[in-house]
């Protein structure tokens, strides 16, 4: 499954909204407090979504993600990962990087960044799998609302949002390269981190299997304040 705003991973907006403003472009549903990305079929962006009972379209899916590292590839080097899909709770994760998170892994800021965005698609799909379980039993979201998502739009389509470029453009530029030429670099050495590209690669490919459609959308560092909070609260320090 495919779809036209998404080509080899890389997730881009539609021509009437290219050259938006990223205000407009990045959505909120005040009933489930989930993060939407601006579509254009059903007009949900600028000031659209403010108008009376008027809600985001659900089928751009965001979680943002985010990595952080305090001693950057030391012995005392402390990361931590950050993801969120929503103002809730529930919604937000902060994650320390133990060896039961990266067994034997140094710790680095791009591999957080990574396994952040592993972590993200995870915690997506399992904040997904719950609500549907909710709405199956005629209970909304978790918060006895009413389900506010178009049912249609469930597990559609994912976007993980990251300032991270080396996240963004790996999976999606540099690993289809690096597959074709043995897994290593146009240097010919073994590309870095490669482990967790693949592993990124394993659920992204997982995912799309189940018939649900993954992007990577790379935004300024600026936007991505929440997750790269949560990011250093689970580093400790």
């Amino acid at each position: 499954m495919g779809h036209p705003n998404i080509e080899q991973r890389k997730f881009t907006f539609c021509p009437n909204l290219a050259g938006s403003d990223l205000e407009h472009l990045i959505t909120q549903c005040p009933a489930c407090t989930r993060f939407f990305a601006a579509c254009c079929p059903h007009k949900t962006f600028g000031g659209d979504i403010a108008l009376p009972n008027k809600q985001p379209c659900h089928h751009f899916q965001l979680v943002f993600i985010d990595g952080a590292c305090s001693n950057n590839g030391r012995d005392d080097a402390k990361a931590g990962l950050g993801m969120t899909i929503g103002d809730n709770e529930e919604y937000c994760w902060s994650i320390a990087v133990k060896d039961a998170v990266d067994p034997g892994g140094p710790r680095t800021n791009q591999r957080a960044e990574l396994l952040a965005a592993i972590e993200g698609l995870k915690q997506l799909e399992a904040a997904n799998r719950l609500q549907a379980i909710y709405e199956a039993m005629g209970k909304g979201d978790s918060h006895n609302k009413p389900a506010s998502r178009h049912t249609d739009d469930l597990r559609s389509t994912y976007i993980v949002v990251a300032d991270s470029e080396y996240v963004v453009k790996g999976i999606t530029e540099w690993l289809p390269t690096w597959r074709v030429r043995d897994w290593r670099t146009a240097a010919g050495k073994q590309a870095t981190n490669l482990d967790l590209f693949l592993k990124l690669d394993e659920v992204t490919a997982s995912l799309e299997k189940d018939g649900i459609t993954v992007g990577f959308w790379h935004i300024p560092r600026a936007y991505n304040h929440k997750a790269d909070r949560l990011a250093k609260l689970a580093t400790g320090v």
